[in-house]
């Protein structure tokens, strides 16, 4: 069986490593664009912040040859020829041309960065978007002589770097058209954050309600004014494009390969493309939202290696796995805060017609008598209907990673607010809150919900 991989972030290598341990003998070639093996691009905000030296830290060499796996290193996927089952890629080196035969093809292109349609972005030769490792060090270079830095947009990515910059000394503006993080969090939690990040960083600023209006570039090709909606003039060093990311289906389409309504490439359960013999993963590839029910392209690393797992088993052993959708459960570092959410907002349910109750607490991460406390907020959302939960979000300590998997564990089993609340979780004063935050919020939507029955 000769299968090929297009592409090689976390999804890719996943995909080609979880099918040769399951399948010993299939021929599997990687092809991918760059001159390494592979990077973790969910770490270049600690390169650019200073944790390490340089990107060196995060790039891993693979032991492809070992495990008899035909990397192509350098080479671009140029067709997908599916009359013939054949793979077209060319050397990025030598123009060589190189035909590979498949049975099954794993698409996993990722994505790209966008730009928003602002005058001058696309110009300016100090304008990065960070996607990939080049990306980190050119922004980490740049960093090391500047002054002023605006940030274009509130993405979660966006975040981490504005902050990053911003513990470095740099006086650093983020430009937030609506609101922060809009996807992933309510505007209440929104606004607890940037109030934080505020008050954590001096340096750091947000623009609320303002976009860049046009960048002012220099006889040298370099951004020295970001001209913003009100009319300010913010002067900067550098500017980072903070607005989201696109699957890359480029391929995909011309190869007649059928595209969702998210943009991205339309899969089923066990990862299959309307060609059943390709299958997309990751970044590129649409799913299905375990709450709303809804098409979604998670662009989460996590979601986009639990679909190469299930994609490498489906052709290693069919239907031993299958991929019902995603949570988007999520968590970002800022500093010394975490925030993080799953499921559904508050604000997409409603939008969705759900007849929501919400619980919003403010707690400690351990028991208040503890030297080492810090604040922790906590937002649970269900639906009155049927009691079952649909999301929640966190703000605090390390401690927001076990209450949101909790939460991610009961969603995907549907589980109503009462049967969460049975749940049996353990307690140490050093290391917990006697009561989680989640159980809190729990019995606040008992008492809420309940009380009026």
């Amino acid at each position: 069986m000769k299968v090929v991989v297009i592409g090689h972030g976390s999804t890719g290598w996943t995909a080609a490593t979880t099918l040769r341990a399951w399948d010993r003998k299939c021929e599997i070639t990687v092809i991918d664009m760059k001159n390494y093996d592979v990077y973790h691009p969910c770490a270049m905000p600690y390169v650019i912040g200073g944790l390490f030296e340089d990107e060196t830290a995060i790039i891993e060499k693979l032991n492809y040859e070992r495990m008899k796996i035909n990397f192509l290193r350098k080479h671009k996927a140029t067709k997908i020829d599916r009359e013939n089952r054949i793979v077209k890629a060319i050397s990025l080196e030598t123009n060589e041309e190189v035909d590979l035969e498949y049975d099954y093809v794993i698409i996993a292109t990722g994505s790209k960065a966008k730009l928003p349609p602002i005058e001058g972005i696309r110009e300016g030769k100090n304008v990065y978007a960070l996607k990939w490792i080049e990306d980190s060090e050119k922004i980490r270079k740049a960093a090391e002589n500047a002054k002023n830095v605006v940030v274009i947009g509130a993405s979660a990515i966006g975040l981490e770097v504005a902050t990053e910059l911003a513990h470095r000394g740099i006086d650093t503006k983020v430009l937030v058209r609506s609101r922060i993080m809009r996807l992933l969090v309510d505007p209440d939690y929104g606004e607890i954050i940037v109030k934080l990040l505020e008050e954590r960083l001096p340096k750091l600023k947000f623009l609320l309600g303002i976009n860049a209006q046009k960048l002012v570039l220099n006889d040298e090709g370099y951004v020295t004014k970001v001209i913003t909606t009100e009319g300010e003039e913010l002067e900067t060093d550098l500017v980072i494009a903070a607005a989201g990311v696109a699957p890359e289906v480029t391929l995909a389409k011309e190869a007649g390969l059928e595209i969702g309504e998210t943009g991205a490439i339309v899969t089923d359960e066990e990862l299959r493309t309307s060609d059943k013999n390709i299958l997309a993963i990751g970044d590129c590839a649409e799913t299905l939202h375990l709450v709303s029910k809804k098409p979604v392209n998670s662009a989460l690393a996590t979601c986009g290696v639990r679909m190469s797992r299930v994609a490498a088993m489906t052709i290693a052993k069919p239907g031993t796995l299958k991929f019902p959708g995603t949570l988007n459960n999520f968590i970002v570092p800022y500093i010394d805060i975490r925030v993080g959410s799953v499921g559904l907002t508050e604000t997409a349910a409603k939008e969705l017609g759900f007849e929501t109750a919400s619980a919003k607490i403010k707690t400690f991460d351990k028991p208040h008598y503890m030297p080492d406390k810090t604040d922790f907020y906590f937002k649970l959302i269900v639906d009155k209907q049927t009691d079952k939960i649909l999301g929640a979000q966190a703000i605090g300590s390390d401690y927001t990673i076990t209450n949101l998997n909790i939460v991610a564990l009961a969603l995907q089993k549907e589980m109503t607010f009462q049967e969460l609340l049975e749940a049996d979780l353990s307690y140490a004063p050093a290391v917990n809150e006697t009561i989680y935050p989640v159980t809190q919020a729990l019995e606040f939507i008992a008492r809420k919900v309940l009380r009026k029955r």
